[in-house]
């Protein structure tokens, strides 16, 4: 498959909380369309205490439809009964959000308990200014505690979150340290591509350069749809137009075609092909530019 010329995305992240007083979203509507534009994974994020009206509305409503859902979830909401309702429902992947020793011992122990689920169950760790030097402490545990998927999620820079990124040297330090460990056995995703290349430096990052809007998309809380959730462009809005009409705009298009060309000031780089100026969305948000390079290249 060709990453570079697809006419609609394959995946599609959808976040349900917060949501905002004002919304009014035909959950089952979206559902519909998700379905009927062949999206090849849904990857849902439902971050309260208890699992939203919304996120079960569309999970039985995609129960037995042709799309993978992927669910993240707060560790608050899992337990037996939840596992065994939401692998009933057909959800292929649960991932428990990972910010604490507490929270990895509790996603090992429900492994242990439900190693016969259907479901794959993981960690989702999101790096920011506090916890990245704890990557290397926090993969030994899952690599020890057969924790063997784990999600580094894409900022939600549409949401004003930190854009935060990981310095070379920084980088250099924390490789080191990864080295060490024998990440070949976990199935990991990361999203960034200097983020890729702190585990793999001697692996291109896959996807030949950022891919929002091209294979990916993003619905926020309130119906605003981006090309990704690190990207802080709003294509248009689920509540006021269809899902389709917004992914084959001329907008959209014209957007993903800037975001597959290199920034002047990459043409000299010799890894401008596989890099294609890195996180466009981080640039944006840092920059207010896609003339620029990816700032974590340049940072020191």
């Amino acid at each position: 498959m060709n990453l570079k010329e697809l006419a609609f995305p394959i995946r599609i992240y959808w976040d349900l909380t917060p949501q905002p007083d004002t919304a009014a979203i035909n959950y089952g509507n979206i559902c519909d369309q998700i379905v009927e534009m062949k999206f090849f994974t849904l990857n849902l994020r439902d971050s309260g205490s208890e699992l939203s009206k919304p996120c079960i509305e569309i999970l039985e409503r995609l129960k037995n439809r042709p799309v993978n859902v992927a669910l993240t979830v707060s560790r608050l909401v899992v337990n037996p009964p939840t596992i065994e309702y939401l692998s009933d429902l057909n959800v292929k992947e649960l991932l428990m959000d990972a910010c604490s020793d507490d929270e990895l011992r509790f996603i090992a122990e429900m492994l242990r308990q439900h190693k016969n689920s259907s479901m794959v169950i993981g960690a989702s760790f999101q790096v920011n200014s506090d916890n990245y030097r704890d990557i290397p402490d926090i993969v030994s545990f899952c690599m020890n505690n057969g924790i063997t998927r784990i999600v580094f999620p894409m900022q939600r820079l549409s949401e004003k979150e930190e854009c935060f990124f990981i310095g070379r040297q920084e980088g250099k330090v924390l490789t080191e340290k990864l080295r060490q460990i024998e990440i070949g056995k976990l199935k990991i995703t990361i999203h960034d591509p200097f983020l890729w290349r702190i585990f793999y430096p001697e692996t291109a990052f896959p996807g030949a350069g950022c891919q929002a809007g091209n294979s990916m998309a993003y619905i926020s809380p309130d119906g605003n749809v981006y090309p990704c959730p690190s990207l802080p462009t709003v294509l248009g809005n689920i509540q006021e137009t269809p899902l389709k009409a917004i992914l084959s705009s001329g907008y959209k298009k014209e957007l993903v075609k800037s975001l597959r060309k290199p920034p002047e000031e990459c043409l000299v780089c010799e890894e401008v092909d596989q890099c294609i100026g890195g996180c466009r969305g981080r640039t944006i948000a840092l920059k207010n530019s896609l003339k620029l390079r990816d700032p974590a290249c340049t940072e020191g």
